[in-house]
């Protein structure tokens, strides 16, 4: 297993875009206007899903993804056969 890879602290020109933005503010993919009820309704939580967002994925049930793994993975033990096989190193 790989070890976690360190993590460098930001630096400050990293926030360029971010100040050039900052004096001219307009929402964008990146910002966006949340009303202060729906904050207060979050109880505060600003963790709040960006609305230009698209879903990265869909969410499956656990079994179906267990299947789909096992499938994957099935399918990879295939072609390793086959490959060992163009290789001349048959099982």
């Amino acid at each position: 297993m790989l070890a976690p890879k360190a993590q460098s602290p930001m630096q400050f020109e990293e926030f360029a875009d971010c100040q050039k933005w900052w004096t001219k503010r307009k929402e964008n993919e990146r910002a966006w206007k949340v009303p202060v009820q729906k904050i207060l309704d979050n109880n505060f939580n600003l963790d709040i899903k960006n609305p230009s967002a698209k879903d990265d994925f869909e969410h499956l049930p656990p079994e179906q993804l267990a299947d789909d793994i096992l499938q994957k993975e099935l399918r990879i033990a295939e072609i390793m056969q086959e490959i060992k096989v163009l290789l001349g190193r048959e099982p």
